[in-house]
């Protein structure tokens, strides 16, 4: 009896360490790393996403590598914050902020201004640059002197910048001339398809230095300044950003990286210029050509592929007799050939993560490319089946033949020649479709030939180049499908 007891008092003991032990364990454990912690293990690596095409806060050189003020500045803080990694992630400006809010990136850093409208979707740090929109015309005489003269006028602006915005409220009878890069602002007005740029104080400046042609009209318009852009759910990220940039204000290290990029030196007037087609500028960058190209070449094959195999399945799912089935064909040709590219391709990469479906760059692009093109194949192949005499259908049912069995060695033969001058034209424009897979980070060759620009302000060449190649590879394209359709003659 009193063994029992002791057992007793030994089992509630042991229940009463376990009750005060475990949940405390279990506590600990369920606590996962933050952002942070991974960021500075080494686990994570900081994306941060930049348009590299806004010299001198972001630029490449002529091996592709990004340069600039923002580049330097967010590679040291992130030192300061014990980050190990750092990625930068090339992308459209008016992109960055949705890719933060669809957790693509988890750092809008591309000289950003701090604004209470943009604050409602993202988190900002402490200024780290001043700011301010100004107004910049041609050298010669234009009748712009203030923001009144431009009533009127063309304006060119960058889409997505604030400069957008604040013209049309400040000066609606302005017309405003939307871009997409920096240099295609300044370049609109040196070729007389605008009358004025509105665009941030520095920049401008730093172009007029570089380039000449260009002049600035009055003082700032605004007083608002540059932050780096955080997620909502990220304040510990941003908070070590903000202690690391007080650290370098503090130490004298933030004004060496402002000297380097906005000292005299840097923004000394560069004599000359380049001849009208500067080969140079293709020598020089060659590397970066050639890496865009085989990016482009794998978006476009993989693409084909993807198209190929959707536009069967989706051809015999219209020639099928199950109605269901039939349907769904005729829905997917109807929405997809009925929407633009450009918005399938942002829908699948910025709208998917909200519904908690996130893909790399390159199978957003691919999956959008290969989607829009295969709806066209579907209906090519659809129709080529349907064009042989539906008398050899029967002949060969007659003979014996099953249904399957006849649609594969006596129709589908047929058809697939029929298939190859239609398929070869799609095929063509998929290719030059796929530029636009540009829009979502994807260092393909036009966005590799922006990123050039950016740096040498070389359109007329760059774009000349880039149009050659593509039309070297649509013309292949286009032998390549000749070629099989002679070979094919043969069996028919």
């Amino acid at each position: 009896m009193h063994r029992q007891r002791t057992w007793a008092r030994l089992a509630t003991a042991l229940v009463a360490c376990l009750l005060v032990l475990v949940p405390t364990s279990a506590a600990s454990a369920a606590e996962p790393p933050t952002k942070l912690d991974a960021l500075r293990s080494g686990q994570a690596t900081l994306r941060v996403g930049t348009d590299a095409t806004f010299p001198p806060f972001e630029f490449t050189d002529a091996q592709g590598n990004q340069l600039g003020f923002d580049i330097d500045l967010v590679r040291a803080l992130a030192a300061r914050a014990g980050i190990k990694n750092v990625e930068f992630v090339q992308m459209p400006f008016g992109n960055i902020v949705p890719a933060l809010q669809a957790d693509q990136i988890d750092v809008g850093a591309s000289a950003i201004y701090i604004s209470a409208e943009r604050a409602k979707a993202v988190d900002f740090t402490d200024i780290y640059y001043p700011g301010g929109l100004a107004i910049f015309a041609g050298e010669k005489d234009n009748g712009i002197a203030s923001l009144g003269d431009l009533a009127g006028k063309r304006v060119a602006v960058q889409v997505g910048t604030k400069s957008v915005e604040w013209v049309k409220q400040h000066q609606p009878a302005a017309q405003l001339i939307t871009v997409q890069t920096n240099e295609q602002m300044f370049s609109s007005v040196r070729l007389g398809q605008a009358d004025a740029v509105v665009t941030g104080a520095p920049a401008g400046k730093y172009f007029i230095a570089q380039q000449g042609g260009l002049k600035q009209v009055g003082e700032r318009l605004t007083d608002e300044n540059y932050g780096y852009a955080f997620q909502k759910a990220d304040a510990d990220v941003r908070g070590a950003f903000n202690t690391a940039l007080k650290q370098m204000h503090d130490d004298g290290s933030y004004a060496q990286v402002t000297e380097k990029w906005f000292g005299a030196e840097t923004t000394a007037a560069k004599p000359g210029g380049h001849p009208l087609f500067n080969v140079a500028t293709i020598v020089e960058s060659s590397g970066q050509i050639w890496q865009g190209l085989l990016v482009s070449i794998q978006v476009i094959l993989s693409a084909l592929v993807l198209s190929l195999l959707l536009g069967a399945i989706g051809g015999f799912a219209k020639l099928s007799r199950i109605a269901p089935l039939r349907w769904l064909g005729n829905a997917y040709v109807s929405v997809i050939r009925g929407t633009p590219f450009v918005v399938q391709l942002f829908f699948i990469y910025f709208g998917l993560p909200q519904l908690g479906l996130q893909l790399p760059p390159m199978a957003a692009g691919i999956i959008s490319l290969g989607l829009y093109s295969g709806s066209y194949v579907t209906e090519i192949f659809r129709g080529a089946v349907q064009s042989v005499d539906r008398g050899q259908l029967e002949a060969s049912r007659s003979c014996g033949m099953s249904h399957a069995s006849a649609m594969r060695h006596v129709i589908i033969p047929q058809a697939f020649l029929r298939m190859l001058p239609p398929l070869g034209n799609e095929f063509v424009s998929m290719t030059k479709n796929s530029a636009l897979v540009s829009f979502v980070t994807i260092h393909e060759l036009f966005l590799v030939g922006q990123t050039i620009i950016s740096r040498t302000f070389d359109a007329l060449t760059v774009y000349l180049f880039i149009g050659l190649l593509y039309y070297l590879m649509t013309n292949l394209i286009g032998f390549a499908t000749s070629t099989i359709e002679k070979k094919m003659a043969v069996y028919i």
